[in-house]
């Protein structure tokens, strides 16, 4: 039987869980899907031998964690690939040293450009230099996460074929911006609860709201559009057969 939207779980494309996780604290999240990402290669190491059925856990470096960057080895990281369709989280950060970002993103790019995986991609101060490193480099699993570029780098964005991973708390005209058909819901857990309402990973109500008045819809509406998005984007990249059962089929009824 199809699902009606109102029945597709919560979507979270960017969140942070701790890869010892419990069962118990994974339940309490209440049926959510949520993408986790990793911030250093140790985190991932931990995070991709579990296999759970709502949680799809990423291979990142986060280019704001220094130890990240200096423990990042290209073929560890090629390693990785095999056993997760998720990067991130990855990308450039205005705090730290701009060539050894630059340089260890580009060996990540390089690394992905063949493979089947998604990659959620942060660029807080660097916008214009990430966008420079994905038109040398591009992917089809592009997710600019938060992106807050200007509006020709949101073009430039949208004309590579990325999409835009979003969240409650970026303003209603940075939202308005984006085509819907190319929005993704995130929290960022645990960054910025208050202005997100995000109490916990997966918390995308005050989102799926404001998106509605936005464009003239239901909440029940966009969350089946998050859904269809994904299931766009994943069967593009080849990754719809690589994500946990349950969730390939969430997007598959979408």
């Amino acid at each position: 039987m199809s699902l009606f939207p109102n029945e597709l779980p919560a979507l979270d494309c960017h969140a942070h869980i701790a890869p010892d996780v419990t069962a118990p604290q994974v339940d309490a999240l209440n049926g959510a899907v949520v993408f986790a990402m990793s911030r250093t290669p140790a985190e991932t190491s931990h995070a991709i031998r579990r296999r759970d059925t709502t949680l799809v856990w990423g291979t990142g470096v986060h280019p704001a964690v220094p130890t990240a960057l200096k423990t990042f080895s290209t073929q560890q990281f090629r390693t990785t690939l095999q056993q997760t369709c998720l990067v991130g989280e990855v990308g450039l950060d205005r705090r730290g040293d701009f060539e050894m970002q630059r340089s260890v993103l580009a060996q990540i790019l390089a690394a992905a450009r063949d493979e089947p995986v998604i990659l959620s991609v942060h660029s807080s101060g660097r916008t214009g230099p990430l966008m420079d490193l994905l038109t040398s480099h591009p992917h089809p699993g592009i997710i600019l996460h938060w992106f807050l570029g200007s509006p020709a780098e949101q073009k430039q964005a949208i004309d590579l074929g990325a999409y835009f991973s979003v969240n409650a708390a970026m303003p209603d005209d940075v939202l308005a911006a984006f085509p819907l058909q190319r929005l993704l819901p995130e929290t960022d857990f645990p960054a910025s609860r208050r202005a997100t309402g995000a109490t916990r990973p997966g918390v995308v109500t005050r989102l799926e709201q404001r998106l509605a008045e936005l464009h003239a819809t239901t909440p029940q509406m966009i969350r089946r559009r998050f859904w269809q998005n994904l299931r766009e984007l994943t069967t593009r990249t080849e990754v719809l057969d690589r994500l946990p059962e349950p969730i390939a089929d969430w997007a598959l009824e979408a």
